[in-house]
């Protein structure tokens, strides 16, 4: 049976790629094997170069890891676009500390790994900052549905109090 020019097993072999695996085994090159068997059946020609393979496996993990970073985002109720700014800044500054630590020591150079220090310091708090309020916003939009269940609990309650009346 096939499904827009993919087969069945095709989705269940992507399906394996996105279910967290629970032994301890190196699940990367598990995933690997399972992009390079799906790739070549959903592709018409079965015959690919190594390289490619291995780069659209690359392509296909990123994405996979892009799309898992996105959701749990949405699911916790993250910005991720600030959240992934703030990851890109911390970056650049700790890139900048380590150039700067591979330079001769220096009162000059010192004041401004302290500076970094600081910064880095700052971002993440920010960092935190950006979690906690997604955790709030999360813990009262629980509480919201929690409210909205107890009352449609209460309706149902009160309504089947209500003695049934008979029309004939």
């Amino acid at each position: 049976m096939t499904v827009s020019g993919l087969s069945i097993n095709n989705y269940q072999l992507q399906y394996q790629l996105l279910k967290p695996e629970t032994d301890a085994a190196d699940t990367g090159t598990q995933r690997q094997e399972i992009a390079g068997i799906a790739t070549p059946a959903s592709t018409p020609a079965a015959q690919q170069a190594p390289q490619q393979q291995d780069e659209t496996s690359k392509q296909q993990e990123a994405f996979l890891s892009q799309l898992m970073d996105q959701m749990l985002a949405n699911r916790i109720g993250l910005d991720k676009q600030k959240y992934d700014e703030i990851q890109q800044k911390i970056e650049e500054a700790q890139a900048e500390k380590d150039a700067l630590q591979q330079q001769p020591q220096s009162p000059e150079r010192d004041g401004k790994i302290a500076a970094l220090d600081a910064k880095l310091d700052k971002l993440g708090k920010a960092l935190e900052g950006l979690v906690a309020e997604a955790n709030r916003n999360r813990e009262a939009k629980e509480r919201e549905k929690q409210a909205v269940n107890a009352v449609q609990q209460y309706q149902l309650t009160a309504a089947s109090d209500k003695e049934p009346k008979l029309f004939l």
